[in-house]
């Protein structure tokens, strides 16, 4: 029987601390939360191939040996809430592996960058139609895109240790229960915001460029994020240039204030804020005959994510 390509499904849990790096923690006892992808792909075996250089005569090819393997997964959730303001979102164990830590607030959810070198590491399974690809010690980069007229997205790349492949059904009745349907981004659920002024965007999309390396020495392996490097790119529609000047601003070098929020009731709005960007150099576009402005940022800042 033919397996079908559109049956896969990640499920995903971080380490609360308590296990020890690389555990598998869904093996371990620990309750997995399938999660909402799009765009769901994986590369199920990276690494070195190490060729034995052997000298027995012949020409042509030698045996090789595959070193430091490991797997990467990629995609988007939707960005939605969890359906509860002081929740944390469902697809969350993919924020703390790119390195986010969830503080519950009284209205909200925050997810922060964490800056002690203490980025938990989670277990993913992704299944694909009879078979079963497990990813361990896996840690992410992460970003956003919310562009006028379609469903706004967290991106993400995971690295995960090789945890094995082996052959099994779907899960029967994965639980979707939190996931909120997304609201399409435009200017009934949008709000974006530059130096506290509210300008008409048309995208927003941002990049955490996380480091994400496999290393490798004589005790253990390991799936490390190393440095961050967020950036991104705003497309608005030019305004006056009396009222906004992106080339006097990034001559300046000024540094402002950023903030895009989508949604409306409590239980389904998520944000992004930064106290500091810095712009690059601004171009121009055409958006259906209205002139546009594409600028490129940097976060000085570190991105903060809510849900509330």
């Amino acid at each position: 029987m033919s397996r079908r390509s559109k049956k896969k499904l990640i499920v995903g849990l971080a380490n609360d601390g308590a296990s020890a790096y690389g555990t598998d923690f869904i093996d371990a006892g620990g309750t997995g939360q399938a999660i909402q992808t799009t765009g769901l792909e994986i590369t199920p075996l990276e690494g070195e191939e190490i060729e034995r250089e052997l000298d027995d005569g012949k020409p042509g090819s030698k045996p090789m040996i595959m070193s430091g393997i490991h797997v990467k997964l990629s995609g988007s959730v939707e960005a939605a809430g969890s359906g509860d303001a002081i929740t944390p979102v469902k697809y969350q164990a993919i924020l703390q592996c790119a390195g986010r830590t969830a503080t519950v607030g009284t209205t909200e959810v925050t997810y922060t960058r964490i800056n002690d070198n203490s980025e938990p590491d989670a277990t993913f399974y992704y299944y694909n139609d009879g078979a079963l690809h497990k990813l361990v010690g896996a840690r992410a980069t992460s970003g956003a895109s919310l562009k006028v007229g379609e469903l706004p997205t967290f991106t993400f790349e995971i690295t995960g240790l090789y945890g094995g492949v082996v052959e099994t059904g779907m899960p029967s009745s994965p639980d979707f229960s939190g996931f909120q349907t997304p609201l399409k981004v435009g200017h009934e659920n949008t709000t974006f915001m530059l130096d506290g002024t509210e300008y008409p965007m048309f995208e927003f999309e941002y990049e955490e460029n996380n480091e994400v390396s496999y290393s490798e020495n004589t005790i253990d392996e390991e799936i490390d994020i190393t440095d961050w490097k967020p950036d991104g790119t705003i497309v608005v529609e030019a305004p006056a240039l009396s009222d906004f000047d992106p080339f006097a601003i990034a001559t300046s070098n000024a540094q402002l204030p950023l903030s895009i929020t989508h949604g409306l009731t409590a239980g389904n709005i998520v944000s992004v804020t930064s106290t500091a960007i810095q712009l690059g150099k601004p171009t121009y576009g055409d958006r259906e005959g209205k002139l546009t402005l594409s600028m490129p940022f940097r976060f000085i800042d570190d991105p903060i994510i809510e849900s509330k």
